[in-house]
């Protein structure tokens, strides 16, 4: 993936401006940022409100791997010792440690639907 000449960061190919001279290898972030183009020139550059849907969306995706090594340590730090209920808890545990990636994968079409609503519509320039 090409990176950015002024910020450094890496995108796909369409988070890039197309041109020559001063627009090569600028992503729309700094190219509207920079005045090369204007925010109605690059469909891909995403509003606050948008952003925050798409980091919302991704953070729901990907937060049960954030929460099953907390619960982890909970149970292992605390709950352990404790005679019915650390046992209630550690099965409880197991089963949704076995359960999180079936459900990643379940709820990976809704995830892709949710990323092609928030994402505009973009067509390609040639050359790109």
């Amino acid at each position: 993936m090409p990176t950015c000449r002024h910020c450094g960061s890496t995108y796909p190919r369409e988070f890039f401006i197309h041109g020559n001279g001063p627009k090569t290898q600028v992503c729309v972030q700094c190219g509207v940022d920079k005045g090369l183009v204007t925010k109605e020139e690059v469909p891909v550059l995403f509003d606050k409100g948008t952003a925050g849907a798409r980091f919302s969306a991704v953070a729901r995706r990907y937060s049960i791997f954030l929460y099953l090594p907390f619960l982890w340590v909970l149970w292992a730090a605390t709950l352990a010792d404790v005679e019915p209920w650390g046992l209630f808890f550690l099965g409880l545990l197991l089963l949704l440690t076995l359960a999180a990636p079936v459900l990643f994968l379940y709820r990976g079409g809704r995830y892709s639907g949710d990323m092609a609503r928030l994402s505009p519509a973009y067509d390609r320039p040639k050359g790109h």
